[in-house]
């Protein structure tokens, strides 16, 4: 397999691969913030932590809409996205966006003056962690059913999309817990940290299984691959998603004390890591050749 017997062409009419130019910034900070948002939201619903509920719940219910809307050409149409529930995993996601967004407020509502019976409560609360969890992973999905584009067409795609979201809501729940109720469960605490440090050892793992197997899956993956370990975006790659997101994550969340500068400094190292991946991600999508050599 060869992939330099191609080059990356732009709209000229010419042999060779295209970059995809339909999503960008807008979408990956879409994604982000639902992610993280509905990360956040999975982990302080198990503790009952109510203000990492309410900040996981503002980025996925209001932050990820906006970042969609400035996404759209015509953003009054945005409920056409809906319709197609049965095949289309937009539609799939975004269903799941608005009983997360409806039965997550409900859920903290309730929480904060009960006015719900027990059983209905524990309902209300399965169903907005349900949908907050099909949050996390659905882009993953979105992605993994691109066929045209190699480097996307992975079934670790779903994988990583949970990975990082518990990541990120793990993070947050450390930066916005650990002077609260964190205080009186110091062996909370001490778990959390080491989830997150081996959720940053999981992520590399699956990072680098998605990359092998996007680089031996068609002529195309193996161009992104090589776009983001060699080429235009191996110095973004190798110091915001590599050093920045996993190195320095990694290290401070394992060595560095419980303090608000150094969960602050994690935070700020993983969640870049994470958005540097997903536009990234974007950048380097490219387009198998619509004819090959075979065909003159």
């Amino acid at each position: 397999m060869d992939s330099k017997v191609y080059n990356i062409v732009g709209e000229e009419f010419q042999l060779g691969y295209r970059h995809q130019d339909v999503w960008g910034w807008k979408i990956a900070l879409a994604f982000f913030f639902g992610e993280v948002g509905a990360g956040l939201f999975f982990i302080s619903a198990f503790f009952g932590f109510l203000k990492g509920m309410f900040i996981g719940w503002l980025m996925v219910s209001v932050c990820k809409p906006t970042a969609l809307f400035l996404h759209l050409g015509v953003p009054i149409r945005f409920w056409r996205a809906i319709m197609g529930l049965k095949n289309s995993w937009i539609s799939k996601g975004l269903f799941a966006s608005v009983l997360f967004t409806g039965f997550g407020a409900i859920h903290m509502l309730n929480l904060y003056r009960p006015f719900l019976g027990e059983g209905l409560s524990e309902l209300v609360l399965w169903i907005s962690i349900i949908a907050c969890f099909w949050v996390i992973i659905y882009l993953g999905f979105v992605l993994s059913y691109s066929p045209s584009i190699a480097l996307w067409n992975s079934g670790l795609m779903p994988v990583i999309s949970l990975t990082y979201g518990l990541l990120g809501g793990i993070t947050m729940t450390l930066l916005f817990g650990h002077n609260s109720f964190l205080l009186d469960m110091p062996e909370v605490l001490r778990m959390l940290k080491y989830l997150e440090f081996g959720l940053v050892l999981f992520c590399g793992v699956i990072l680098v299984s998605f990359l092998h197997g996007a680089a031996y899956m068609s002529n195309a993956g193996r161009r992104s691959v090589i776009l983001l370990l060699k080429e235009r975006y191996a110095p973004w790659f190798i110091f915001f998603v590599l050093i920045v997101g996993f190195a320095m994550t990694g290290v401070l969340i394992l060595v560095g004390p419980v303090s608000l500068g150094v969960l602050l400094a994690v935070a700020v190292a993983e969640l870049i890591g994470d958005v540097a991946l997903k536009l990234l991600l974007f950048k380097t999508g490219l387009y198998e050749p619509v004819l090959t050599h075979s065909h003159f």
